[in-house]
C-alpha cells in the first residue's frame, strides 16, 4: 500500500506549485523547531545517544529542512546558447516516487538528507526506516502532515 498511496498522492502533490510546497516546508521546519526536545527525547529513548548529541541531530536535520525552503530561487533552471542554434536547458520538474531508507544510528538526520528536498522539488516520498528507531519515523511523518503534506 504505501507504493500505491504515493502515487495516488502524486498527481495532486506536483500540481501545488515550488512555492506552495515551500510555504509547507516552512511550516515543517518552524514545526521541528518547536518539537525539538520531543524529538531529541526519541531518539535517546530509541538510539541511546546522549541528549546533547540528539539535540544536534535534529538542529543539523532541520538545516536540510530550512534549505528545502529556498529552492524555489535554485530550482528554476537555466538556459544557455552553446552555439548558433544550439541552446541548453535544464529543466527540474517532479519524478514521481522517491523511496529513502534510513539506517538506525542518525534517525532524525539522515531523512531529513532526502525528504524535505524531495517533497519541496514535488516528488511524493516513501519513507522507511529502520526497525529500530520507528518512532523517530513516525514522529516525523506527524509533522508533516500537520504542515500540510
Amino acid at each position: 500500500p504505501p507504493v500505491a498511496a504515493a502515487k495516488a498522492a502524486f498527481p495532486a502533490w506536483k500540481s501545488l506549485t515550488i512555492k506552495s510546497r515551500a510555504k509547507i516546508m516552512f511550516k515543517f521546519h518552524h514545526l521541528m523547531d518547536e518539537n525539538k526536545e520531543r524529538l531529541a527525547r526519541l531518539i535517546v529513548k530509541e538510539n541511546g545517544k546522549n541528549m546533547a548529541e540528539a539535540m544536534a541531530e535534529v538542529a543539523k536535520g532541520n538545516e536540510t529542512v530550512e534549505w528545502a525552503t529556498s529552492l524555489p530561487q535554485m530550482a528554476q533552471g537555466h538556459s544557455l546558447q552553446v552555439n548558433r542554434g544550439v541552446t541548453c536547458q535544464d529543466v527540474r520538474e517532479p519524478l514521481g516516487i522517491v523511496a529513502s531508507i534510513c539506517p538506525f544510528n542518525f534517525p532524525n538526520m539522515v531523512p531529513m538528507w532526502t525528504v524535505p528536498i524531495a517533497l519541496t522539488m514535488g516528488n511524493c516520498v516513501i519513507l522507511k526506516p529502520s526497525e529500530k528507531v520507528p518512532e523517530s519515523a513516525n514522529a516525523i511523518a506527524e509533522l508533516m502532515r500537520e504542515a500540510g503534506v
